[in-house]
């Protein structure tokens, strides 16, 4: 009988017996994930392991533990004594799914997967590069001017037409004359690469905010290599306070910084540079190895693009 495929969701049980062996040996694991989640505060309303959490340990763990080689020795150890200790070795040695996961999140109290999700779609990336170019071109004596929501006219200072962009990849390969405008067109690429030669200290600004501690905000250019070949290149935004705390939420609203009202940097020279290497970096280099980038399998380089220093409201340096 063929399988019909509806729109409906299923639901999958695994149904355990407790009195079993297969059933106690469940129980020691699902308290130890509990113990774990409770560490990270991570547990549903019901004060249960939340399900992403219960993923990510029992993904290590599945690396670290012969499940069957456990059941079959557990039939000859009715207390499961060995059994218990074989579990808590494996578990402490997964401490490390642990630890991994209380670095990626930077020590967050309650923290929440749905803050690493990503913060635009594909119509806000190329809002920003539009805005980017506009501020841009300026400095060539270069305009790029509206034509209608997907369609834009680099101008020069007199207000020639020098090319036509769209944001529609179809209408660019199939219209005559209209270029798709991209992260990778040359002219983007070109603009890029004349600000990403300016010094680190001509790379920033300083901004503040009534509503927030100090915070330094950086862009980063990633170029990766992936599976097939492919090279990527992404923009990725690190925002952490003094003492390491990540602050995805600033990153997500990294726009309404650009604009802030300009105040006097928090930090100086030199404890930029420190900062830099001992704070940011080391932050960048985990959400690039969450995102699957900075393994041994892939090649990739990160280089910054700009950062914007944020005092809070109460901050004024002497």
């Amino acid at each position: 009988m063929p399988l019909v495929l509806t729109g409906n969701t299923a639901q999958v049980y695994n149904l355990v017996l407790s009195d079993t062996i297969e059933g106690r040996i469940f129980l020691l694991l699902d308290d130890k994930l509990t113990e774990i989640a409770r560490t990270l505060g991570k547990v549903d309303d019901h004060g249960n392991a939340a399900e992403d959490l219960r993923a990510q340990i029992l993904g290590q763990l599945s690396e670290r533990l012969n499940y069957d080689r456990v059941y079959q020795e557990a039939l000859s150890d009715p207390t499961l004594q060995r059994t218990t200790v074989e579990l808590e070795a494996a578990l402490s040695n997964a401490r490390e799914a642990r630890e991994v996961v209380f670095d990626l999140f930077q020590d967050l109290d309650g923290f929440s997967l749905d803050e690493y999700q990503p913060f635009s779609d594909v119509s806000t990336g190329m809002g920003r590069i539009v805005q980017f170019m506009s501020s841009s071109l300026p400095d060539r004596h270069q305009r790029l001017a509206k034509v209608d929501d997907q369609t834009y006219d680099l101008t020069s200072a007199d207000g020639s037409r020098k090319a036509r962009f769209t944001l529609d990849r179809d209408v660019a390969t199939s219209q005559e004359g209209i270029e798709l405008l991209g992260l990778d067109h040359p002219l983007v690429q070109e603009e890029l690469g004349r600000w990403r030669g300016l010094e680190p200290e001509q790379l920033g600004l300083s901004v503040s905010s009534d509503d927030l501690s100090p915070t330094l905000l950086s862009f980063w250019i990633v170029e990766s290599a992936v599976a097939n070949g492919e090279r990527r290149t992404t923009i990725q935004t690190i925002a952490v306070q003094p003492d390491g705390t990540r602050m995805p939420a600033v990153e997500r609203q990294s726009g309404q910084y650009l604009n802030a009202p300009l105040a006097k940097p928090f930090l100086t020279a030199e404890e930029r540079v420190e900062f830099f290497g001992n704070v940011v970096e080391p932050t960048l280099q985990r959400e690039l190895k969450h995102k699957g980038l900075a393994t041994g399998d892939f090649s990739y380089s990160a280089e910054l693009i700009g950062y914007v220093e944020i005092s809070g409201g109460q901050f004024q340096r002497s």
